[in-house]
């Protein structure tokens, strides 16, 4: 085994900003999933052609993501709250996976369409439908 020197405190200054940092990178990620969500709200609600905004939201959740690892490694890996909110913030990323999940078979198509019955068509502007 080997013998390692311990490490010097870090003075409280650095702890606080620290923690502040992943404090807001925290927040970050919750306010860029809680945009994911209103960005489909349409489209998940409404039945007819919309938009196709699948890519903007997994662009939005791997961003959330990246923000909370980020997160956790400024709070420390022993910080009880740090993890406390990833396990939040992870719960909620799959969370929004899984209501995301039945439109992402339109990734290539320009529009989705969400008939009565909750399943979901893709289409392109040119007319052509899966």
């Amino acid at each position: 085994m080997r013998n390692r020197t311990p490490r010097p405190p870090e003075p409280p200054m650095i702890r606080a900003l620290r923690g502040c940092a992943a404090t807001a990178l925290f927040g970050f990620a919750v306010l860029l999933v809680l945009v994911s969500f209103g960005a489909t709200t349409e489209m998940e609600t409404f039945p007819g052609l919309r938009e196709n905004r699948s890519w903007m939201v997994v662009l939005l959740l791997v961003l959330a993501l990246a923000a909370t690892a980020l997160g956790l490694l400024l709070s420390g890996w022993r910080s009880f709250g740090g993890r406390a909110a990833v396990a939040c913030l992870v719960v909620v990323m799959a969370l929004r996976m899984w209501t995301l999940a039945p439109v992402l078979h339109c990734w290539s198509y320009d529009s989705v369409g969400r008939g009565d019955d909750g399943t979901y068509t893709c289409a392109n502007r040119n007319g052509t439908a899966q």
